[in-house]
This record gives C-alpha cells, sequence and structure tokens, in this order.
C-alpha cells in the first residue's frame, strides 16, 4: 500500500471514530436532559397529587357529621388544648356547684378519643357568642 492510501484509510478511521464519539456524547447529554425533565414532571405530578388529596381531605371533612379533637379544633380555629381547656373549665364549674347554667360544649367519648358533633358544636357556638363567655386557659371568667 502507498503512504496515500494508509492516510487517507487513517483519516477515514479517525473521521469515523469521531463521529461515533461525538453521537455517543449527544445521545448522552440528551438522556440526562430527558431524565432531567422526566424527574422535574414526576416531582410536579407528586407535587399535584397531594394538593389534590389535601382537598379532598377538607371535602370529607366538610361533610362528616361527627369530627375528632383535632378536627374540631381546625373547624373552631382553635388549638386542641384550647378545646380541651374549654372542657375542663365547664366540667369544673359543674363539678363545684353542681350545676351548669346554659349549653356545654358537645363531645363524648369513644376509649380515650374526644368526639364532637358538627351540627352540635355550630350551635354550641351561637350559644357561648350570645352569651359572650370568656374562657381562660381552664376557667371561665363570664
Amino acid at each position: 500500500m502507498n503512504t496515500n492510501q494508509i492516510t487517507v484509510l487513517a483519516a477515514s478511521l479517525i473521521l469515523g471514530l469521531s463521529l461515533i464519539i461525538g453521537c455517543l456524547i449527544l445521545g448522552n447529554e440528551r438522556a440526562s436532559s430527558t431524565d432531567k425533565e422526566i424527574e422535574a414532571q414526576i416531582a410536579e405530578t407528586e407535587t399535584e397529587a397531594k394538593t389534590q388529596a389535601a382537598l379532598m381531605e377538607q371535602a370529607r371533612s366538610k361533610d362528616k357529621a361527627v369530627m375528632t379533637l383535632q378536627e374540631t379544633a381546625q373547624f373552631l380555629n382553635l388549638q386542641e388544648d384550647q378545646v380541651l381547656n374549654i372542657i375542663k373549665a365547664e366540667n369544673s364549674i359543674l363539678s363545684n356547684n353542681g350545676v351548669f347554667n346554659g349549653d356545654r360544649l358537645p363531645f363524648f367519648k369513644v376509649d380515650n378519643e374526644f368526639m364532637f358533633s358538627k351540627a352540635e358544636i355550630l350551635e354550641w357556638v351561637r350559644t357561648v357568642m350570645s352569651e359572650t363567655r370568656i374562657y381562660r386557659g381552664d376557667r371561665i371568667i363570664r
């Protein structure tokens, strides 16, 4: 073989290898950018799913007739401890005086868990508002 043929063969070989390596590099970059796009879409979908689940839970809790202590506290825009303190304050007056004038916070217990009727809670709120009761800690001021 003469030198011209060897040079052309070497140049063709280098050109072919360059083309193959270039394609592999571009393919990997495209795959990694596609992977990033897919991960972003998955994260967005997960966020949307969590939002939808929270909205569904809110909708379910709005339709419930009976609520837990946590749901009742959220419904009344109070903390759970504040709801328990209202119960303690009313029970304290009942045990000290033997009588409680007015409506008490309506609840019942299942095992050790407080449960509240949504309809009765609304009626209790109306009564407490009309009496302008003041609760401080676990006492009723007025």
